[in-house]
């Protein structure tokens, strides 16, 4: 009987030590989801100011050169940024980081600083939308 305990005990600390591996491939999944997501905001800022254009000439008041070059600007940094984000969070590079964790490497220390405690709960978005 004390065997079978000893055995229990042994065995019930070692579990959450199994399911590691999938919660952290899942938290690298979610970040580079999120982060994805937050790059193509930034990319969608250049659409901004083409529209804020269309509707300035629409109004009948068009924009001064001053108005036009700083939309430019605005435009091309926020594009750049979400860029290179999107090129370092692209599934690509997920599925490469996961394949290594997988393989006994371990996770990137870029990636390993990034991610957070949320990213390793589920909630409700995650198990809808996997």
């Amino acid at each position: 009987m004390k065997k079978y305990l000893l055995l229990g005990i042994l065995l019930s600390g070692a579990l959450p030590a199994l399911s590691q591996g999938r919660d952290t491939a899942f938290a690298v999944h979610k970040l580079f989801r999120q982060k994805r997501g937050s790059a193509k905001g930034m990319e969608a800022v250049k659409d901004s100011a083409a529209s804020k254009a269309l509707y300035a000439q629409r109004v009948g008041r068009p924009l001064t050169a001053q108005e036009v070059r700083q939309d430019v600007l605005a435009g091309a940094a926020f594009s750049i940024a979400g860029i290179s984000k999107a090129s370092f969070y692209s599934a690509e590079n997920e599925a490469a980081i996961i394949r290594r964790y997988h393989d006994g490497w371990s996770i990137p220390p870029v990636v390993r600083r990034k991610l957070k405690r949320r990213h390793f709960h589920r909630t409700t978005r995650d198990v809808l939308n996997p």
